[in-house]
């Protein structure tokens, strides 16, 4: 339970304070100084050096009787009571130590935090206009207006709107209402390839740029932000997952947009999902959220169905524009290696003469996923992982997509020793664009994929030359996908629609029809008729006849009737735990430990542990366990239960175990 004790002292007591490090406990320190409160940002010596932390509590009548040390420094920050609220929620649920939520909220190197201290920074205070150019169709309005009128209240809206309805402009007009009553929003994108063209319409819209937060910020940025956000000053502060921890201290509108986007979750040491955790933060600060999608994920439209988020719906697209035609292929009577169908060239054809660009999309990076030689069948494995190496014919590399690994092809197979015996097998985006070449030989060909968007700069040049139609053909991943408004594109090809349905994912089906959705919205937006040609070899699978129809609902019904017969989300919970370490049989053994210290309990299935999927990665050996519970039964007790067995203590080595609340990854 959080103490809730802010009252300050002038002489020495003892305080709790939560430090940054991945710790589940407040240490205990003393102070002299009068003015400390709950929440108070602070250095502590930690060993040998002085990290970061927070006073959690104050100790009015400590028994601690160990040697307890002074705080070292007093820094001029003090986190608001709703933030150290949502640092107790988010760990208490993924099961993250609370120090490494602070960490996450704090978000700063200590030497940020002493610059400050040092010298104090003038905040720059942003002078906003608007811009009323824009009109918003009667669906917009009346979507803006409940937004509005839910100021102050906890209720999440879901913007549930087809690609291109003008989602984006409903959410501004009620931003422009959080500016007007000197309130702060953030706004939540999924990928860094969106916010170019979203910072271009929201310049428009306010005459300033929103405060950025990803990894591409630079320091000093981020430091004025976090004061910013901190020190109450009007500001929208637009970003990736990261920027829901920062101490907002007035914080009036929460903005999930593309909220089905699996990027939201954190896949990587701290397991968390940003939606989710972005309806807790509005929660706790008692204001509205907006998840934005023209494919909500499934648990979303779960709990629109339970009554719990109230659905805002736009049926039409922007400006009269009308949803793509949609054709299916069947590529099972295509030749090998024949990856453009028939239909597809022609369409293209017909594209081109007409002036207008095309969408080719396959959702994989590279030239092709398999290199092997023609004489002994020798394969390029990671050495680090257990996955083929993808060959990346324009860099002349082979090269790992989970760890980085790269490698010059080699002139002989090194197995054989035969010279010029290389076969590619399959195709990747840099393969698409050869055949399109070849093809299409005066064609402006662009490839993009997140090779190619590494910078915000090559960001905005690709979206510059798309716009000013210096490119015929865009061949490109799922970084083009969404969010893009490109008023010429008017063709969209999905090269091989079966590809997400392969492996052992529970959300295959609906990540695919998303994908799917979202990429086909992109033809068409304007006046002229959009047309999609997707390529498949499962040509009466109701996935792919939902898409060409238009008909997602039926489709979300269909899944949502099946997950409910196996228990799965949102009908049930699931948990995940990867064993992982250097030493193959010293992670089995632990694993097997593990799984004989579960603890009995009816609601909850162990499932495992047995290898990973993916048994290797950065050179660490892994195997997984899958925990299933009903709804009436939550995960969380029975994990800290298991986890804590006296038994683990002893673990050693290089031996990690992660767990991750509501796994996305089964890999």
């Amino acid at each position: 339970m959080l103490l809730t004790d802010s009252n300050q002292f002038s002489t020495k007591m003892q305080v709790q304070v939560l430090t940054t490090g991945p710790f589940d406990q407040t240490f205990t320190y003393s102070t002299e100084g009068a003015g400390v409160t709950r929440g108070q940002v602070v250095m502590v010596p930690f060993g040998r050096r002085e990290i970061l932390g927070v006073v959690w509590s104050i100790s009015e009548n400590s028994t601690f009787e160990g040697t307890v040390k002074d705080i070292g420094t007093i820094l001029p920050f003090q986190l608001p009571e709703t933030s150290l609220d949502f640092i107790y929620w988010v760990a208490n649920y993924t099961l993250i130590p609370l120090g490494s939520v602070l960490k996450m909220v704090l978000a700063l190197p200590p030497a940020e935090f002493l610059k400050v201290l040092k010298k104090p920074e003038e905040l720059p205070t942003p002078a906003y206009s608007f811009d009323h150019t824009v009109t918003l169709s009667v669906e917009q309005q009346q979507a803006s207006y409940a937004i509005i009128q839910g100021a102050k209240t906890f209720i999440p809206f879901v913007l549930d709107g087809v690609t291109g309805s003008g989602k984006t402009e409903v959410y501004l007009n009620a931003i422009e209402h959080v500016l007007k009553n000197q309130g702060q929003a953030l706004v939540l994108l999924p990928e860094i390839a969106l916010t170019n063209e979203w910072l271009e319409r929201f310049k428009r819209r306010f005459g300033f740029e929103p405060q950025l937060w990803h990894s591409n910020v630079t320091v000093k940025n981020k430091r004025q932000t976090w004061q910013q956000v901190l020190k109450d000053q009007p500001v929208v502060v637009v970003g990736a997952r990261s920027a829901l921890f920062l101490p907002f201290q007035n914080l009036q509108l929460i903005i999930v947009d593309e909220e089905h986007d699996d990027s939201y979750k954190q896949q990587e040491q701290n397991h968390y999902h940003a939606r989710d955790m972005a309806v807790v933060r509005a929660r706790l600060s008692e204001i509205p959220i907006v998840l934005a999608s023209a494919t909500p994920a499934l648990e979303t439209m779960s709990n629109i169905d339970k009554g719990k988020y109230h659905p805002l719906i736009l049926k039409g697209r922007f400006a009269e524009a009308t949803l793509p035609l949609v054709e299916i292929v069947d590529m099972r009577g295509q030749s090998r290696n024949q990856w453009l169908s028939a239909p597809l060239v022609t369409n293209i054809r017909q594209c081109l003469s007409n002036q207008e660009q095309v969408l080719l999309f396959l959702n994989r990076r590279g030239y092709a996923p398999l290199t092997l030689c023609r004489g002994c069948g020798h394969r390029f494995l990671c050495p680090g992982c257990s996955v083929w190496l993808v060959q990346h014919k324009h860099k002349g590399q082979l090269s790992c997509h989970h760890c980085g690994f790269t490698q010059n092809l080699p002139p002989v197979c090194p197995t054989c020793q035969t010279e010029d015996s290389f076969v590619a097998c399959g195709p990747g985006v840099e393969r698409i664009e050869e055949a399109v070449r070849k093809t299409f030989p005066s064609a402006r060909i662009q490839v993009v994929t997140s090779d190619q968007l590494s910078t915000p700069k090559a960001i905005q040049t690709i979206i510059d030359d798309i716009k000013n139609f210096k490119i015929d053909i865009l061949i490109g991943t799922q970084v083009l996908a969404k969010g893009h408004h490109f008023p010429l594109l008017t063709l969209v090809g999905i090269l091989d629609a079966d590809l997400g349905l392969n492996g052992g994912d529970l959300r295959a089906s609906e990540k695919t029809y998303q994908l799917l959705h979202q990429v086909s919205g992109r033809a068409g937006r304007e006046q002229k008729q959009g047309r999609v040609v997707l390529q498949t070899y499962h040509p009466d699978h109701p996935l792919f006849l939902s898409v060409q129809n238009h008909r997602r609902d039926d489709f979300y019904a269909c899944e949502l009737h099946q997950r409910q017969a196996q228990q799965f989300p949102p009908y049930g919970y699931l948990a995940a735990i990867v064993v992982s370490g250097l030493d193959e049989m010293t992670v089995e053994r632990y694993a097997k430990t593990l799984a004989r210290l579960a603890p009995n309990a009816d609601n909850v299935t162990v499932l495992g542990p047995v290898p990973a999927p993916l048994a290797r990665v950065k050179s660490r050996y892994r195997w997984r366990f899958l925990l299933k519970s009903s709804q009436a039964m939550a995960l969380q007790p029975f994990l800290k239960l298991w986890l804590s067995h006296p038994s683990l203590k002893k673990a050693t080595g290089s031996v990690r175990v992660s767990v991750d609340i509501d796994p996305y990854s089964f890999m």
